[in-house]
């Protein structure tokens, strides 16, 4: 499997959701935030990354990508691996098995987050549901008022 096929599973499964893709990026520009998703290639190997977030539209963005940012991975530690090793496009899983199981984790973890979260209330409400905010910029902490 090369990137591109691995851009066409994003595709397939964020563009009937209403996510539209520039480069290696797909977004949805909403009135408070952008929710995005990007993929991206390690510089040492053929391994890669998907990574999604919020830009909110209220705050300065500075240096960052994404205000609120995650990679798509698990709590599970043998899910957490299988996701690497899908994401790892130097291994010999089957193309079929690859897009499959890729499909289903991007609809398990990332399809309905996006799907919840739809104002910033929303997004308050997820942060609070964290368990700890150490990822969280302190510039988004401040805009909602959260404990540093």
């Amino acid at each position: 499997m090369e990137k591109k096929e691995l851009a066409n599973i994003l595709s397939e499964i964020l563009i009937p959701i209403g996510f539209k893709k520039k480069s290696d990026y797909w977004v949805i520009d909403g009135n408070e935030f952008t929710k995005m998703i990007n993929l991206q290639k390690s510089r040492f190997s053929n391994i890669f990354y998907i990574n999604y977030g919020y830009i909110i539209k209220s705050i300065p963005l500075n240096s960052l990508t994404m205000h609120i940012f995650q990679g798509l991975g698990s709590d599970d530690n043998a899910e957490n691996t299988r996701i690497k090793e899908l994401l790892n496009l130097e291994n010999n899983i089957s193309n079929e098995d690859r897009a499959n199981e890729l499909k289903k984790f991007l609809f398990q973890k990332v399809v309905p987050n996006f799907q919840a979260i739809n104002t910033e209330t929303d997004l308050l409400k997820d942060l609070k549901l964290r368990p700890h905010l150490n990822d969280i910029p302190l510039i988004v902490k401040k805009h909602f008022n959260l404990n540093h």
